[in-house]
């Protein structure tokens, strides 16, 4: 008989199953007396008189704009993205642009001679 039978055999523990679903659990009296103790102790102290915790939040523009983005998890993935698109910018792989493409580029550091279009700049 293989696993992937549908028709396997138990081991009789079919009994056990059934004379756990007959017996409700049913909690004791002392400790339902000491969950009902506890529960008008709570009710009788009333609210809790802890102070509540305030947080100063600056008012200026970069800190309305930082709780508007998302907060730090937000502002690095644009930092990551603004960081990346910059490097992008830059230093353009070769193989993305042909020699058409490459004499409409605009080199912002003509000193360091980019050799785009397979010249001499």
């Amino acid at each position: 008989m293989s696993m992937s039978d549908k028709d396997q055999a138990d081991g009789g523990l079919d009994v056990f199953f059934e004379a756990a679903r007959g017996h409700a659990p049913i909690p004791s009296p002392d400790l339902l007396a000491r969950v009902f103790a506890d529960a008008e102790t709570t009710q009788q102290a009333g609210p809790s008189t802890a102070p509540a915790r305030v947080y100063a939040t600056p008012d200026g523009l970069a800190a309305r704009l930082y709780r508007l983005l998302g907060g730090w998890p937000a502002m690095a993935g644009l930092a990551t993205a603004a960081l990346t698109g910059i490097w992008i910018g830059t230093a353009l792989p070769e193989g993305l642009i042909g020699t058409a493409e490459a004499a409409y580029l605009v080199d912002i550091t003509p000193e360091m001679a980019f050799d785009l279009a397979g010249g001499d700049f």
